[in-house]
Protein backbone atom coordinates (compact mmCIF):
# COMPACT_ATOMS: atom_id res chain seq x y z
CA UNK A 1 0.00 0.00 0.00
CA UNK A 2 2.58 2.39 0.81
CA UNK A 3 4.57 1.84 -2.82
CA UNK A 4 1.45 2.64 -3.96
CA UNK A 5 0.90 5.84 -2.72
CA UNK A 6 4.85 6.60 -2.84
CA UNK A 7 4.74 6.39 -6.72
CA UNK A 8 2.49 9.74 -7.19
CA UNK A 9 3.97 11.38 -5.10
CA UNK A 10 7.25 10.89 -6.81
CA UNK A 11 5.66 11.98 -10.29
CA UNK A 12 4.75 14.97 -8.73
CA UNK A 13 8.01 15.75 -7.01
CA UNK A 14 9.57 15.20 -10.49
CA UNK A 15 6.74 17.35 -12.24
CA UNK A 16 7.37 20.33 -9.92
CA UNK A 17 11.34 19.67 -10.09
CA UNK A 18 11.31 19.73 -14.01
CA UNK A 19 8.53 22.59 -14.24
CA UNK A 20 11.02 24.88 -11.71
CA UNK A 21 14.57 24.05 -13.52
CA UNK A 22 12.28 25.21 -16.72
CA UNK A 23 11.14 28.30 -15.25
CA UNK A 24 14.55 29.22 -13.74
CA UNK A 25 15.87 28.72 -17.73
CA UNK A 26 13.00 30.86 -18.85
CA UNK A 27 14.01 33.65 -16.36
CA UNK A 28 17.36 33.76 -18.02
CA UNK A 29 19.00 37.72 -19.28
CA UNK A 30 18.73 37.58 -23.33
CA UNK A 31 22.06 38.16 -24.96
CA UNK A 32 21.97 41.35 -25.79
CA UNK A 33 25.72 41.25 -27.39
CA UNK A 34 25.72 41.98 -30.68
CA UNK A 35 25.58 39.70 -33.70
CA UNK A 36 27.65 37.64 -35.93
CA UNK A 37 25.99 36.13 -38.14
CA UNK A 38 27.12 33.25 -40.42
CA UNK A 39 25.47 32.88 -43.59
CA UNK A 40 26.04 29.15 -45.01
CA UNK A 41 25.72 28.74 -48.62
CA UNK A 42 25.78 24.93 -49.61
CA UNK A 43 25.58 22.88 -52.79
CA UNK A 44 22.16 22.11 -53.71
CA UNK A 45 23.21 18.66 -54.51
CA UNK A 46 23.30 17.28 -51.01
CA UNK A 47 24.73 14.33 -50.11
CA UNK A 48 24.36 12.54 -46.82
CA UNK A 49 27.05 14.56 -45.04
CA UNK A 50 25.95 17.78 -46.39
CA UNK A 51 24.15 18.41 -43.20
CA UNK A 52 26.60 17.71 -40.33
CA UNK A 53 29.02 20.23 -42.32
CA UNK A 54 26.60 22.88 -41.64
CA UNK A 55 26.24 21.87 -37.93
CA UNK A 56 30.28 21.39 -37.60
CA UNK A 57 30.56 25.03 -39.25
CA UNK A 58 28.27 26.22 -36.76
CA UNK A 59 29.85 24.64 -33.50
CA UNK A 60 33.24 25.13 -34.50
CA UNK A 61 32.59 29.02 -34.48
CA UNK A 62 30.67 29.06 -31.50
CA UNK A 63 33.79 27.57 -30.32
CA UNK A 64 36.59 29.62 -31.17
CA UNK A 65 34.15 32.78 -30.49
CA UNK A 66 34.22 31.16 -27.04
CA UNK A 67 38.03 30.64 -26.79
CA UNK A 68 38.80 33.61 -28.48
CA UNK A 69 36.73 35.66 -25.91
CA UNK A 70 34.68 37.90 -28.86
CA UNK A 71 32.10 40.14 -27.19
CA UNK A 72 29.31 38.88 -29.78
CA UNK A 73 26.66 36.22 -30.23
CA UNK A 74 27.47 33.96 -33.07
CA UNK A 75 23.83 33.21 -35.42
CA UNK A 76 24.48 30.70 -37.90
CA UNK A 77 21.80 30.37 -40.91
CA UNK A 78 21.64 28.69 -44.20
CA UNK A 79 21.35 30.98 -46.97
CA UNK A 80 18.11 32.15 -47.74
CA UNK A 81 16.55 34.51 -49.71
CA UNK A 82 14.50 36.57 -46.99
CA UNK A 83 17.18 36.74 -44.83
CA UNK A 84 16.36 40.74 -42.89
CA UNK A 85 19.49 43.05 -43.39
CA UNK A 86 22.19 41.95 -41.37
CA UNK A 87 24.38 44.65 -39.55
CA UNK A 88 27.79 42.05 -39.11
CA UNK A 89 27.96 38.92 -41.62
CA UNK A 90 30.50 36.56 -42.57
CA UNK A 91 29.26 34.57 -45.65
CA UNK A 92 30.47 30.86 -46.38
CA UNK A 93 30.31 29.49 -49.57
CA UNK A 94 31.07 25.67 -48.63
CA UNK A 95 33.06 23.16 -50.62
CA UNK A 96 33.19 19.48 -50.14
CA UNK A 97 35.59 18.70 -47.57
CA UNK A 98 38.02 16.66 -50.19
CA UNK A 99 41.01 14.33 -49.89
CA UNK A 100 43.92 15.90 -51.68
CA UNK A 101 46.71 13.11 -51.09
CA UNK A 102 46.88 10.07 -49.29
CA UNK A 103 45.58 10.93 -45.69
CA UNK A 104 45.25 14.37 -45.47
CA UNK A 105 41.21 16.06 -45.66
CA UNK A 106 41.37 19.70 -46.80
CA UNK A 107 38.53 22.54 -45.89
CA UNK A 108 38.32 25.25 -48.37
CA UNK A 109 35.34 27.65 -48.29
CA UNK A 110 34.81 31.09 -49.94
CA UNK A 111 34.20 33.52 -47.00
CA UNK A 112 33.49 37.28 -47.05
CA UNK A 113 32.65 39.44 -44.14
CA UNK A 114 30.16 42.61 -44.41
CA UNK A 115 30.54 45.50 -41.36
CA UNK A 116 28.44 47.99 -41.81
CA UNK A 117 27.88 47.39 -45.51
CA UNK A 118 31.44 47.14 -46.19
CA UNK A 119 32.81 43.87 -48.29
CA UNK A 120 35.58 42.10 -46.88
CA UNK A 121 36.59 39.33 -49.23
CA UNK A 122 38.93 36.77 -47.68
CA UNK A 123 38.76 34.52 -50.77
CA UNK A 124 39.21 30.53 -50.59
CA UNK A 125 39.88 29.86 -46.67
CA UNK A 126 41.46 26.74 -46.57
CA UNK A 127 42.68 24.83 -43.75
CA UNK A 128 44.23 21.43 -44.33
CA UNK A 129 44.41 18.17 -41.65
CA UNK A 130 47.01 14.92 -41.55
CA UNK A 131 45.03 12.25 -40.44
CA UNK A 132 46.16 9.54 -37.88
CA UNK A 133 46.09 5.95 -39.07
CA UNK A 134 42.92 4.02 -37.13
CA UNK A 135 41.21 8.29 -35.86
CA UNK A 136 37.96 8.61 -35.85
CA UNK A 137 36.09 10.25 -38.51
CA UNK A 138 34.22 12.26 -36.45
CA UNK A 139 36.65 13.73 -34.88
CA UNK A 140 38.69 14.35 -37.44
CA UNK A 141 35.84 16.54 -39.24
CA UNK A 142 35.60 18.27 -35.91
CA UNK A 143 38.99 19.35 -36.02
CA UNK A 144 39.09 20.49 -39.58
CA UNK A 145 36.49 22.37 -39.01
CA UNK A 146 38.33 24.25 -36.15
CA UNK A 147 40.75 24.62 -37.76
CA UNK A 148 38.93 26.10 -40.55
CA UNK A 149 37.20 28.61 -38.04
CA UNK A 150 40.42 29.23 -36.30
CA UNK A 151 41.85 30.18 -40.10
CA UNK A 152 39.06 32.63 -40.50
CA UNK A 153 38.95 33.71 -37.18
CA UNK A 154 42.39 35.32 -37.94
CA UNK A 155 41.56 37.37 -40.58
CA UNK A 156 37.90 38.64 -38.87
CA UNK A 157 39.86 39.31 -35.81
CA UNK A 158 41.60 42.67 -36.94
CA UNK A 159 38.69 43.94 -38.46
CA UNK A 160 35.73 43.08 -36.15
CA UNK A 161 37.95 43.80 -33.05
CA UNK A 162 40.52 46.42 -34.18
CA UNK A 163 43.12 46.96 -31.55
CA UNK A 164 43.86 50.86 -30.23
CA UNK A 165 47.02 52.40 -32.04
CA UNK A 166 49.62 52.93 -30.13
CA UNK A 167 49.89 56.35 -29.23
CA UNK A 168 52.98 56.05 -27.36
CA UNK A 169 55.88 55.32 -30.03
CA UNK A 170 59.62 55.98 -28.64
Amino acid sequence: MKRILALPLVSAALLLFSASTYAADARKAPDDRPKLTIVVVENVRRSGRTNDDFARLDLAFRYVAEQRKWPVAIETERFATNLPAIETELRVVLQPVREETSGDLTFRGWMTLTIQGVKHDFGIVSFRYYMRPGEDMDDVMEKIFRGAANAAADKIEPLLFPKPADTAKP
